[in-house]
C-alpha cells in the first residue's frame, strides 16, 4: 500500500508536464493548447469546493463542444477523470475516443496513462500495464519525452511490485537523471517521490547500503520542502532499514514514530499494518515473542478487514499459525488459515502482485488439507482429549516433515532434473514405434464407445501428439473433439480411460513433455523469457506454463533452464 500512496502522489507529475508540450512542428498551435490546459488547471486549484471544481470542468466542455474544439474537450475529459471518481472510466474512454486518431503532443497519451492509474488503483495490474504501454508508444510516437518517461515510471512501479527490483531500478534512476538534468520539470515534492521509489526498491533488494543513502536523501528532500505526505514513510523505511541491519531497538523507535505521523497525514490502516510487521519482527528478534504476536495480530486484523495482499507482510500468519499452534487454540489455527487462503485466492491470473514465500512455504492444497482435518479434530473432540492430541503431535510432525523438506529442496531438485535430462536422453537413444492400437483397446471395456471408434480417436490422438500440434494452437476440449472429428463426451471418456488424467491434464503435460524435449535439444530456446517458451510450447502465459511444469516434474522451467548446461557439459565432459 506504500507504494499505492507512491504512485498516487507521483500522479501530479503529469501536471507539471503538461505544461511543457511544444514540438518543433505547430509550435505557437501547442503553446496556445498548453495554455489553455494549463489555465482550466489553475481555475480548478484555486477552488476548494469539489463540486465547484467539476460544474468549472463541464462548462469548459460545454464551451468546447459548441465549438468544435477537440483538444480543449479532451482537457475537461481528462480533469473529470480525476475529479469525478465514480465515471472516470467514461471520461477516459470518451477523451481517447476523440482523441485516438489525432497527432496532439500529450493526448491520447495522457489518456491512455490516466486509464492505467484507475486499473492501477483497482489493483487490475495486468490491464494497468497495457494502456501504460499504449501511453508510452504514444508519447514516444509524439515526442513527448516527460510524458514518455513518466508513464516508464509508472511501467517501473509495477516491475517493482512483481519482484524485478533490478529493472525497476535502471528506470527510476534514468527518470532521476533526467530530472536533474532538466530543472524546468524537477518539482521538489515529486522528486521526493522519485527518491522514495528507489529507496522501496533498495530495501526489498537488500541493497541496504543504496537503501540507506536515499533514505537520508529523501529525509533531507522531505525536510526542504516541508512534504509532509512523503516523509513519514521515509522514517518508516528507515526502520525497516534498521531491521535489516538488525538494529532492533532503533527499528522499533523508527518504526513506532513512522506509524504515529502515518496516521497523522493518510486514514489509509494498511500503511501502518508495514509498520506494526516490522516492529512485530523486532520483538520476535528480540526474544519478546508475546510482543511480537501482539504487532502480528494488529496486521491481521488490517488484512481481515482490507483484504490488501502485502507480499512482504503476508507471512504475518505463519506466526500467527504457529503460536495458536503452540498454546493449541485450534479455533484460531482454523481462522488464521482460512485468512491465508482467503488472501491468497484474491490473487488473480492477471496480477503481478504476487506473494512468492507463501506458495513456498504453505502450499493450498496443504493448507486446506490441514484445514479440513482441524475442523475435523475439533468436531470429534473440543475438549482436547486423546485423539485431539495425537492429532496435533501428527500435525507437528507434517511440519517440522515440511521444514526438513525445505532444506533438501535444492538436493531433491537436482534428482529431479538429472531424470528428467536422462529420460529424455533415453527417448533419443530409443526410439519406438506406434503402440499398437488395438492391444491397447483389450486393457479398457467398460467406456461404453464403440471399439472402432475408440480405435481412430486414439490413432488421430497419437498423430496429434506426434505432429505436437497442442503446441500451435489453445486448444479446448471441443475444438479437439471437433478437428479429430468426434464429439467431446467420447473424446474426454477415452482420455480419462486410456491417459488416466483428464483432458487439461493431458494437454498440459503433453506441452510440458514437448517443453522438455526442446529446451534439452535446443540451447537458443534456453535464452527466451519463461514467457516466450511457454507461448512457443502452446501455453497462454508464464505462470500457467510454471505451475504445469511444477506439477508434472517437481522443479520450475527457471531451475531446469538455469541448470540443464551444467549438466549437459559434465555429460560431454
Amino acid at each position: 500500500m506504500i507504494k499505492k500512496y507512491l504512485f498516487l502522489s507521483y500522479l501530479l507529475i503529469l501536471l507539471t508536464f503538461a505544461k511543457q508540450l511544444n514540438g518543433q512542428t505547430k509550435k505557437s498551435k501547442d503553446i496556445q493548447d498548453t495554455s489553455n490546459f494549463s489555465v482550466l488547471r489553475a481555475r480548478i486549484i484555486k477552488e476548494t469546493k469539489g463540486a465547484l471544481r467539476i460544474k468549472i470542468v463541464k462548462e469548459a466542455l460545454h464551451k468546447a463542444k459548441i465549438s468544435f474544439d477537440t483538444l480543449g474537450m479532451a482537457d475537461a475529459y481528462y480533469f473529470l477523470s480525476k475529479l469525478d471518481s465514480h465515471n472516470a472510466l467514461h471520461y477516459i474512454d470518451s477523451l481517447i475516443t476523440i482523441t485516438k486518431k489525432k497527432k496532439y503532443t500529450r493526448y491520447p497519451a495522457l489518456g491512455y496513462s490516466q486509464k492505467g492509474n484507475i486499473y492501477y488503483e483497482k489493483g487490475n495490474y495486468k490491464e494497468a500495464l497495457e494502456f501504460y504501454l499504449k501511453g508510452s508508444k504514444s508519447a514516444k510516437e509524439n515526442k513527448n519525452e516527460p510524458l514518455y518517461l513518466s508513464i516508464k515510471f509508472n511501467i517501473g512501479l509495477l516491475k517493482n511490485t512483481a519482484g524485478e527490483r533490478k529493472e525497476a531500478q535502471a528506470i527510476f534512476l534514468e527518470h532521476l537523471n533526467f530530472v536533474d538534468q532538466n530543472p524546468k520539470f524537477k518539482k521538489l515534492n515529486d522528486y521526493g517521490r522519485v527518491l522514495f521509489a528507489l529507496t522501496d526498491s533498495y530495501v526489498y533488494d537488500n541493497q541496504l547500503e543504496l537503501a540507506k543513502e536515499y533514505i537520508d536523501k529523501g529525509i533531507q528532500q522531505a525536510l526542504k520542502t516541508n512534504d509532509a505526505a512523503i516523509y513519514p514513510h521515509f522514517v518508516v523505511y528507515s526502520g525497516v532499514y534498521h531491521y535489516l541491519s538488525k538494529n532492533y531497538k532503533t527499528a522499533i523507535d523508527s518504526l513506532e514514530k513512522g506509524r504515529i505521523l502515518i496516521k497523522q497525514v493518510d486514514e489509509v490502516t494498511t500503511r501502518t499494518a508495514i509498520c506494526d510487521y516490522y516492529i512485530a519482527r523486532s520483538y520476535q528478534d528480540l526474544g519478546d515473542k508475546e510482543k511480537g504476536i501482539h504487532y502480528f495480530k494488529k496486521v491481521d486484523s488490517v488484512l481481515k478487514k482490507t483484504e490488501d495482499v502485502i507480499p512482504e507482510i503476508i507471512d504475518t500468519y505463519t506466526y500467527l499459525i504457529e503460536d495458536s499452534k503452540i498454546k493449541k487454540n485450534v479455533e484460531k489455527q482454523i481462522e488464521y488459515i482460512n485468512t491465508l487462503l482467503r488472501l491468497d485466492s484474491i490473487r488473480h491470473s492477471d496480477q503481478i502482485y504476487l506473494t512468492k514465500n507463501i506458495n513456498e512455504r504453505y502450499d493450498t492444497i496443504e493448507l486446506i488439507s490441514e484445514k479440513e482435518d482441524l475442523i475435523d479434530q475439533l468436531k470429534q473432540d473440543r475438549f482436547l482429549k486423546e485423539e485431539t492430541i495425537t492429532i496435533l503431535i501428527l500435525f507437528l510432525i507434517v511440519l517440522v516433515t515440511i521444514a526438513v523438506f525445505g532444506f533438501l529442496k535444492t538436493y531433491i531438485s537436482r534428482g529431479r532434473l538429472l531424470k528428467l535430462l536422462e529420460e529424455h536422453q533415453n527417448k533419443v537413444n530409443n526410439i519406438t514405434d506406434q503402440t499398437d492400437q488395438a492391444s491397447v483397446i483389450t486393457k479398457k471395456e467398460d467406456l461404453d464407445i464403440p471399439k472402432e471408434v475408440i480405435e481412430v480417436v486414439l490413432e488421430k490422438l497419437y498423430q496429434f501428439e506426434n505432429l505436437a500440434k497442442f503446441s500451435k494452437k489453445h486448444y479446448t476440449l471441443n475444438s479437439l473433439a471437433k478437428e479429430l472429428n468426434t464429439n467431446s463426451a467420447y473424446l474426454s471418456k477415452i482420455i480419462n480411460g486410456y491417459k488416466n488424467i483428464n483432458f487439461s491434464t493431458y494437454m498440459n503435460n503433453l506441452r510440458v513433455e514437448y517443453a522438455i524435449e526442446q529446451l534439452a535439444s535446443n540451447k537458443s530456446l534456453r535464452s527466451y523469457t519463461i514467457k516466450a517458451i511457454a507461448e512457443e510450447v502452446g501455453f497462454k502465459n508464464a505462470q500457467s506454463f510454471s505451475s504445469a511444469f511444477h506439477k508434472k516434474t517437481g522443479i520450475y522451467p527457471s531451475y531446469f533452464i538455469k541448470h540443464i548446461d551444467t549438466y549437459t557439459k559434465k555429460k560431454e565432459g
